[in-house]
C-alpha cells in the first residue's frame, strides 16, 4: 500500500473522530503500544472531543449554556462541530463562530435571542482576555486645534464593545448563575444596546441608548470625530450631548489615544 500524505492521514483521523462510522484506512501508519486496540484508542478521542469543545463553550458562553441546559447544549455541540462551526485551534477561542452559527441553527426558531445573547457573551469573553491597554494623557491633547478635533480618531481600550438587539440581552446574560427554573424575563418589544468595556482587569457592562451607541459604534471604525459629530447631529443629537460623551467616556477610563493628523 502506498504510504499516505500528511493531509490524507489527518482527514482520516478526523473522520474517526467525528464518529461517521467509515473504516480507518491507514491501520499500519498509526502505531498503539503493545497490546492497545487501535479502535478502542479512537474511541476515547472521539468521546472526549465534543466533551471538551462543550465545556469550552461552557466557559465562554455561560448564559447560553445555562438557557439550552445540559441536553439541549450537547446536540447544538455536535451540530457545531458537525457543520464546521468550531475554526481556531485553541480550545479557548473555538467559539468564536457560535454567534453566527445560531443564527441559523433550529434553536434559534424558538430562542430568538441566542445569536444575540452569544454574541454579547463572546464580546465580554474576548474583552476579558485582551490587555487593558494604557491609560489616557489629557496633556497630548491641549493643543488641538477645533480642526485637529474634527479630524481626530479616537482609539478605546482593547475590547471595548457595542453589542445591540431587539432583545434584553444584558438581563439575560445576568441569569447566567441563577437555576434554570428561576429564569423568568419578559422577552417583549425590549430592544437593548450594551457596551463591553474592561475596569482594570475586569469585565463591565452597561445599557446604553441609540446615540451612545451609534456614536461608539462609528469611533470604534476609526471614523473622524467631526464626521461622527456630523452624523450624531442629523439623528437629533445635540452637541453638548456628544461632548458629554466624550468627557463620560474618558472618566470612565474607554480611552487611551486621540489620534489626529496635526500639521496635514
Amino acid at each position: 500500500m502506498r504510504s499516505p500524505s500528511l493531509v490524507e492521514l489527518q482527514r482520516a483521523m478526523t473522520l474517526q473522530i467525528l464518529g461517521d462510522g467509515a473504516p480507518f484506512p491507514f491501520d499500519d501508519w498509526i502505531r498503539v503500544p503493545d497490546g492497545a486496540d487501535l479502535k478502542t484508542r479512537f474511541a476515547i478521542h472521539r468521546d472526549g472531543y465534543p466533551a471538551r469543545i462543550a465545556s469550552s463553550l461552557v466557559e465562554a458562553f455561560p448564559a447560553v449554556a445555562n438557557i439550552l441546559g445540559d441536553g439541549s447544549l450537547a446536540n447544538l455541540t455536535d451540530r457545531f462541530i458537525r457543520n464546521g462551526g468550531p475554526s481556531e485551534r485553541n480550545l479557548n477561542f473555538i467559539g468564536r463562530n457560535l454567534p453566527a452559527f445560531l443564527a441559523s441553527d433550529s434553536l434559534t426558531l424558538e430562542l430568538p435571542f441566542l445569536p444575540d445573547l452569544a454574541a454579547l457573551e463572546w464580546a465580554v469573553f474576548e474583552c476579558f482576555h485582551q490587555a487593558p491597554g494604557g491609560d489616557f494623557d489629557p496633556s497630548t491633547v491641549e493643543d488641538f486645534s477645533a480642526d485637529d478635533w474634527a479630524r481626530a480618531r479616537i482609539v478605546f481600550r482593547p475590547g471595548t464593545a457595542v453589542v445591540g438587539s431587539e432583545w434584553p440581552i444584558r438581563e439575560l446574560w445576568n441569569t447566567r448563575d441563577l437555576d434554570r427554573s428561576e429564569i423568568d424575563v419578559d422577552l417583549s418589544g425590549r430592544p437593548e444596546r450594551v457596551l463591553v468595556y474592561h475596569v482594570g482587569f475586569a469585565v463591565e457592562t452597561r445599557a446604553i441608548d441609540s446615540i451612545e451607541a451609534y456614536a461608539l459604534e462609528r469611533l470604534l471604525e476609526y471614523v473622524q470625530l467631526g464626521d461622527v459629530m456630523a452624523e450624531l447631529g442629523e439623528r437629533g443629537a445635540e452637541s453638548d450631548r456628544v461632548s458629554g460623551l466624550f468627557a463620560y467616556w474618558t472618566e470612565l477610563g474607554l480611552l487611551t489615544e486621540c489620534l489626529s493628523p496635526v500639521g496635514a
